[in-house]
């Protein structure tokens, strides 16, 4: 389960209410597989309802950067790391892997949007947060970007974040060996 707290706030009323619906999202998710192995159907519905919302505070969260003039560079690389998660999260699937059984899987579904979303608000937003009450203070949205290119958090942010981002590489190592393991069965297999 993943809390909302003080430490995901950007500040930003809209942004902080679209993160605390997404966290409620990805607990009704974990909340699927707290019970056993729920249907394929009640999972897919589920995933595609966390999808949509991410899609819609993408799409919203994008529009409030443009229309408050943040740095180009910096809306360009948040807008891909929008983009990378629609993608990978849209070909999330239950049965990914064969060794694993459906409660594995899920769980590292589950793992992931909890990775990739701490990693992201506590990253990304929260630079784009500082970045926005710079502008809102007066700086050009170069030198608003240029000041903020990254912030300081305390230890307990900071652990958090790496924790997330371990997480989300570890489960790319793991997809790697995986698709290594098919592409040398397929080769063996001709």
């Amino acid at each position: 389960m993943l809390e909302w707290s003080e430490h995901f706030e950007t500040h930003i009323e809209l942004v902080d209410s679209q993160h605390a619906g997404l966290f409620v999202l990805l607990n009704k998710l974990a909340d699927c597989f707290a019970i056993g192995v729920p249907s394929e159907e009640m999972v897919e519905q589920t995933l595609q309802e966390l999808l949509d919302y991410a899609h819609q505070h993408f799409t919203d969260e994008e529009a409030m950067m443009k229309e408050r003039n943040i740095d180009p560079q910096f809306f360009a690389l948040h807008h891909m790391e929008h983009n990378s998660f629609i993608y990978d999260l849209s070909r999330l699937q239950l049965h990914s892997n064969a060794d694993e059984d459906a409660v594995q899987t899920a769980e590292n579904v589950v793992r992931f949007i909890t990775s990739w979303l701490v990693y992201h608000i506590l990253g990304v937003d929260q630079i784009m947060a500082a970045q926005l009450r710079a502008i809102e203070q007066g700086m050009t949205p170069e030198a608003a970007y240029q000041a903020n290119k990254s912030i300081h958090r305390d230890m307990a942010t900071t652990q958090l974040i790496l924790n997330a981002v371990l997480d989300l590489w570890r489960g790319t190592t793991e997809h790697c060996r995986v698709l290594e393991a098919e592409l040398l069965a397929l080769k063996q297999n001709i």
